[in-house]
């Protein structure tokens, strides 16, 4: 797979390690990655990335369904593998993604939020 970049997103910045963030979990495999949220909404609030740039969640999801499922399953996955690390994962967590104006960096990606 080509990966493509956005020398301007944020995201891809911190993907390619020339943008301060925290990346909590990496998967060179897979391709994805989970960032330590700069505006957390939560206690716990992280971002699963793909390494690849699209303008929106949305557009990624019309035209990488499949990968944008794996997306959400990783998320999952991460969530739950870290909760043991994360205690306040451990009550549970919220999953939610944007479509549309509200996204406010464009790059894809899901918000992983912990329930308090």
């Amino acid at each position: 797979m080509t990966i493509e970049t956005n020398p301007a997103c944020p995201f891809c910045g911190i993907l390619a390690g020339v943008e301060p963030g925290v990346i909590v979990a990496r998967d060179e495999e897979k391709q994805f990655a989970l960032i330590k949220s700069i505006h957390p909404e939560s206690v716990v609030h992280w971002l699963a990335v793909p390494f690849e740039h699209t303008e929106s969640t949305e557009l990624y999801e019309r035209q990488n369904a499949g990968r944008f499922i794996d997306l959400f399953e990783w998320a999952v996955m991460q969530a739950k593998r870290l909760a043991t690390e994360e205690p306040h994962l451990e009550k549970g967590f919220t999953l939610k993604t944007h479509f549309g104006s509200f996204e406010t960096i464009p790059h894809p990606k899901i918000h992983i939020l912990a329930v308090e």
